[in-house]
């Protein structure tokens, strides 16, 4: 689906290590860079091409699904990524995925280093601006979960700062609390936002920046991704998983996670959970009240904005989808963690459907053995009931050599998320009561009614995330922030597998870099 029209820019990125090289700033180079308004947005729509890719891209495929879901127990993917122990290909395309990271990182911070406010109006600034530091932030909280010491490139001023150098993760996550702080207080709210208006007949809006484009960051994204933020540190110190240098006070921190949570939900925001959870994954739904962030692609192009999920999470020679991989698919263990009730069961899992001859097959008779999902299947009609149906009319409108390119966008933060996250903070701070109203709120949409199975609450949480946020990118991240990896990955309990390894390569030109993470 098309939300932002992508603008790229080119920006120096040439050889395999120069996304990690950032470009001395001088007087006069500063004469040549985003003079104006419209150089400044193309340039922003460069920043969210790249975190596009890095999500998903032609150069990474699905590589960042791969490494996140892989290792949670929920996913059986082809290859090694269940357990870690990457082949020589694999580690190569984990280095691309790091790479893509840095384009981001380093394109947001050139545009925050050299554009020429003194042109525009004061406005688009604060936009442009407070949008590139939220996708910096996205991107940044990425790396530092995913390899933990990384350097903060922020544009530089003399040569000798040229090349990366590592900081400490408590230094990483204090510069994305200012970025997100910073942009939360510019940009609109999302009910705000798209009371602007729309964009014009064309699509672009380079020439008024106050239309508002679907997709873009919102003061809402902002404040909750700053609570997970917040909510990651807290819950990292409380479960011993990292005590980040003692640089933050636990307390402090789940406070201002409550309080990130509570501008969200009482903020006047517009945000609300959809009543069908199956609903919430639907084209018409993308960018909505639910959808506070996701990270947007568009079906059917040839220009690299599509993904691939449906075909790689698809159900392999049944002919519903143009192109079916399969290459990812559910644990059929995971399952059991449903009740029968819980409407997410089939919304999420491909527990039905018809096969080429019409046949009527099901999981739960054995007719097929591996267990598909399809929250990435919105480009493709489903019956009624949510079986899907034998293969649609939907057309390719690529070239032959393009395939897997679908609109279905990933989510990176959705409102039942946010919910489940003040539950959290709540709980922390002990406010059971109005915890388990939090939690109620997203069981009742799932058909579980808001009456409480006994428990721990802190138990219920995380029962309640692995079946709202699955394959979405979150459980690995939960996992590693609250000490799960015991519980539901005990062979991947060593510290080596706490992180990523970083690219030798980029070991080699960069000695700020080392030493390489533990283990690897």
């Amino acid at each position: 689906m098309k939300k932002i029209s992508y603008l790229m820019l080119i920006f120096l990125f040439v050889s395999c290590s120069d996304y990690l090289e950032e470009e001395v700033f001088s007087s006069s180079q500063t004469s040549n860079f985003y003079q104006n308004e419209q150089q400044g947005i193309s340039a922003l729509n460069g920043v969210y091409a790249a975190l596009r890719e890095t999500y998903f891209s032609y150069r990474n495929d699905y590589q960042f699904a791969q490494m996140l879901e892989g290792p949670t127990g929920t996913v059986v993917q082809n290859g090694l990524y269940n357990d870690m122990n990457y082949s020589d290909t694999q580690l190569k395309n984990i280095g691309e995925t790091w790479d893509r990271m840095w384009v981001c990182v380093n394109r947001a911070s050139t545009l925050i280093r050299l554009l020429k406010v003194e042109n525009i109006e004061e406005s688009s600034v604060k936009r442009i601006l407070a949008e590139a530091k939220f996708l910096r932030a996205v991107c940044y909280f990425n790396l530092v979960r995913m390899w933990g010491q990384v350097p903060i490139m922020n544009g530089v001023t003399s040569l000798e700062e040229g090349y990366p150098v590592k900081s400490s993760e408590s230094d990483v996550y204090k510069f994305i609390i200012e970025d997100l702080k910073s942009a939360a207080q510019d940009l609109p709210k999302w009910n705000e936002y798209s009371s602007l208006g729309q964009p014009s007949a064309s699509g672009t809006l380079l020439n008024n920046y106050q239309n508002y484009e679907p997709g873009r960051a919102t003061k809402g994204a902002a404040q909750g991704i700053l609570a997970k933020v917040y909510l990651t540190i807290a819950s990292s110190i409380n479960s011993n998983a990292n005590r980040f240098d003692n640089a933050f006070d636990m307390n402090e921190m789940y406070t201002n996670a409550k309080m990130m949570c509570e501008e969200v939900y009482n903020g006047g925001h517009g945000y609300g959970l959809i009543d069908n959870y199956f609903d919430v994954f639907q084209e018409e739904n993308e960018n909505g009240m639910e959808d506070i962030f996701s990270i947007n692609f568009t079906e059917g192009t040839d220009v690299k904005v599509g993904n691939s999920l449906a075909s790689v999470t698809g159900i392999r020679r049944a002919g519903i989808l143009s192109e079916e991989k399969q290459t990812m698919r559910a644990e059929p263990s995971f399952l059991e963690e449903f009740d029968d009730a819980d409407e997410r069961k089939e919304a999420t899992f491909v527990l039905r459907y018809y096969d080429k001859n019409e046949n009527l097959l099901t999981f739960e008779n054995r007719d097929y053995r591996i267990l598909p999902y399809k929250k990435y299947w919105s480009d493709y009609q489903l019956s009624p009931d949510n079986i899907p149906m034998v293969r649609t009319t939907y057309q390719w409108n690529t070239s032959p050599l393009v395939t897997g390119h679908f609109g279905d966008d990933i989510p990176v933060l959705r409102y039942s998320d946010l919910l489940l996250m003040y539950a959290e903070a709540l709980h922390a701070l002990g406010d059971d009561a109005l915890a388990l109203e939090r939690v109620a709120d997203v069981r009742e949409r799932a058909n579980l009614g808001r009456i409480m199975p006994p428990g721990d609450v802190l138990e219920l949480i995380i029962s309640e995330r692995r079946r709202e946020l699955c394959f979405e990118n979150q459980l690995w991240f939960d996992y590693l922030r609250l000490n799960l990896t015991p519980r539901y990955r005990p062979d991947l309990a060593d510290s080596k597998y706490k992180y990523f390894p970083i690219p030798v390569a980029d070991l080699m030109s960069y000695p700020g870099l080392r030493p390489q993470n533990p283990g690897w």
